[in-house]
């Protein structure tokens, strides 16, 4: 690993509204929820300065503080004022205004509790991908799922052309690429300058859709925790 300093971030506000209690809750006899099995996951990870998670959350933020005297000192709770922590809040605004500037200088690992399936040797291979990446030329990294179907807009087919063939076999298809939400990366400068979580030039890191599904309603919630639990019960690693 480099010597650049990577620092994990876990945006994880108040008030979910779709999920009630969604970060906190019990999760696949993770008492502490989607939390405490993000914050184990990513303390496995070498290479990141600290683990910043950032909350207008109370019980997040003290849930966090526990566990940075209790599993690794490099996590540290980041009290989010509230204008930063509703569901209001332009996600635009919130990156160039609010994390941009969070840190001088550094390489941002952003992710989410709501990735359960993303593991610590998930996140290591990104970091070390983010590297090969800038080697080429790449300045940024972001998790992006393939999809190489036959994809529709209101008009008609959106990556074939049913004049040169109609029903062109899938693996001739033009691929498209899903940002999954799963990871993001770039130096916290390119941040201020792009004002964005995207660089001008990004590499895809490509997650399938058995590691890059996320938590956005209850009953995708259930799903996945039964996934983690049969996971644990085979003795994979989180």
């Amino acid at each position: 690993m480099a010597d650049e300093d990577y620092i994990g971030f876990i945006p994880a506000r108040a008030g979910s509204e779709r999920v009630v209690g969604k970060n906190t809750r019990p999760f696949a006899g993770f008492e502490k929820g989607l939390l405490e099995l993000k914050l184990r996951q990513m303390a496995k990870v070498t290479g990141l300065s600290r683990i910043v998670v950032s909350s207008n959350d109370d019980e997040v933020l003290s849930i966090s503080a526990d566990f940075a005297r209790t599993l690794d000192s490099r996590i540290q709770p980041l009290e989010r004022p509230d204008e930063w922590g509703s569901s209001a809040t332009s996600m635009g605004l919130f990156i160039s205004d609010y994390i941009a500037h969070l840190f001088d200088q550094g390489t941002i690992v952003w992710t989410h509790v709501t990735s359960p399936l993303i593991t610590a040797a998930v996140y290591q291979d990104i970091i070390g991908a983010y590297e090969a990446g800038k080697r080429d030329g790449f300045d940024s990294l972001i998790t992006v799922t393939k999809l190489q179907k036959f994809i529709w807009n209101r008009e008609g087919p959106v990556n074939y052309d049913p004049a040169v063939e109609r029903w062109p076999r899938s693996q001739d298809l033009e691929p498209l690429f899903e940002i999954n939400h799963g990871v993001y990366m770039m130096p916290f400068d390119l941040m201020r300058e792009r004002q964005d979580r995207i660089g001008h030039k990004p590499k895809f890191y490509e997650l399938p859709e058995t590691i890059a599904m996320d938590i956005d309603w209850p009953e995708q919630f259930t799903h996945l925790e039964h996934l983690v639990v049969e996971r644990v019960g085979k003795g994979e690693a989180l």
